[in-house]
């Protein structure tokens, strides 16, 4: 088994292959699959795996690492690759059978859908649904998919509840319904399902269950990584892609500037570097993406340390988490906006990495989980002892 260290490296070694790949990336709206093999030959998407099938168990700082260096790369095949990585963690919770069922090809790729849609009905043994589910990144590369549906009340008087349910390839149909002006490349199509499928019980989780931190695959694997709740800890993955974007763009614009000549109102083109604009952004930029690189890891760290003495995290650090995945991203987006504003109408040149990260990173900021005022606002809810409303 790799150490994390060394996973590192060489994910840091592919930096140059995505970087030549992003633009074909984009315009195909998708990620390709030798690419998707690269990243399988260096063992990425054992990362979060239980070692019962073949996987890791290393933790989430080490799945922050990583990010920040793919992203620096190509932005979509990232978002892909942690997507990938955190189902890997997610499958983990599933009773031992659903285990088996996914990990019968121990190099599946999952993806997921998680807005509650289609309709569902109690059969024997399971669940039978039907319906459409949008955002499913990575879904061309994926050999089983995560959907929502709100499953029937149990009883007599109870009320619907969110579950998550594992399907197979075989199972459902991709609509292309992706066409983005950032993230373009992630393929995040429509899972179909027009003839009604019957789930199995045991390929089922309700979301609950799943943040309850007594999982049933708690109880299967002894690392406590499994205890983690979902809405905690999980958006560390959409969160810290963006920051790796940024850093890929400040390279490549500071890489940039050292050298070209550039057009100004004041005279003949001078050298970039003596500007004073350019120099600003630079450091603008290079601190929001240091900001939010060092919260996401402070995080996981502390995430860890709660696991290593046997507790999980509070609803405070819970909290923190959630508004640090938000402001991390949103500091992204700041720092390749910067960059982007500094080049002038030079910048929307779609042959520069800038703008391709200035889309990207505004994009994911965007993302339901990362949306700053919403998830802004719960922390500050907690602060001023009010009820705080969202996932966390």
């Amino acid at each position: 088994m790799p150490s994390a260290d060394q996973l590192v490296a060489d994910a840091r070694k592919l930096i140059p292959m995505l970087k030549a790949q992003a633009a074909d990336i984009e315009r195909e709206r998708r990620v390709p699959a030798d690419v998707i093999s690269a990243l399988a030959d260096i063992g990425l998407f054992k990362l979060l795996q239980p070692r019962r099938f073949g996987g890791y168990e290393y933790g989430f700082t080490e799945f922050v690492r990583l990010n920040l260096e793919l992203g620096q790369g190509c932005g979509s095949t990232a978002w892909c690759a942690t997507i990938a990585m955190i189902h890997n963690w997610l499958v983990a919770l599933y009773p031992l059978e659903a285990q088996q069922d996914v990990w019968s090809d121990r190099d599946a790729m999952v993806t997921g859908a998680y807005a509650p849609n289609g309709t569902c009905e109690a059969v024997a043994g399971g669940y039978r649904i039907t319906g459409r589910w949008s955002f499913a990144s990575n879904c061309d590369n994926s050999t089983w998919a995560v959907v929502c549906s709100m499953l029937p009340p149990a009883g007599d008087g109870g009320a619907p509840v969110p579950g998550w349910m594992l399907v197979p390839r075989s199972d459902f149909e991709i609509e292309d319904t992706w066409f983005s002006a950032g993230m373009a490349g992630t393929g995040s199509k429509t899972i179909r399902i027009d003839a009604p499928i019957t789930v199995p019980a045991y390929r089922v989780l309700t979301v609950p269950v799943i943040n309850s931190g007594d999982a049933p695959g708690s109880h299967v694997h002894a690392n406590p990584l499994y205890r983690l709740s979902f809405t905690g800890a999980a958006p560390f993955t959409l969160s810290s892609v963006p920051v790796g974007i940024a850093k890929g763009a400040l390279e490549d614009f500071t890489t940039m500037a050292r050298d070209k000549m550039a057009s100004w109102a004041g005279g003949p083109p001078r050298p970039m570097a003596g500007l004073h604009n350019v120099q600003i952004a630079i450091a603008d930029a290079a601190a929001a993406i240091d900001a939010a690189e060092l919260l996401l890891l402070r995080d996981t760290r502390h995430m860890t340390s709660r696991l290593a003495i046997g507790d999980l995290p509070t609803l405070d650090d819970r909290l923190m988490f959630r508004r640090d995945h938000s402001y991390a991203a949103t500091q992204s987006a700041h720092a390749a906006t910067v960059l982007f504003e500094a080049l002038g109408a030079n910048g929307g040149d779609l042959g520069s990495p800038i703008q391709r990260a200035w889309r990207d990173t505004n994009v994911a900021a965007r993302h339901i989980s990362l949306a700053w005022a919403t998830t802004g606002a719960m922390y500050g809810r907690h602060q001023l002892g009010l009820k705080p409303d969202g996932t966390f």
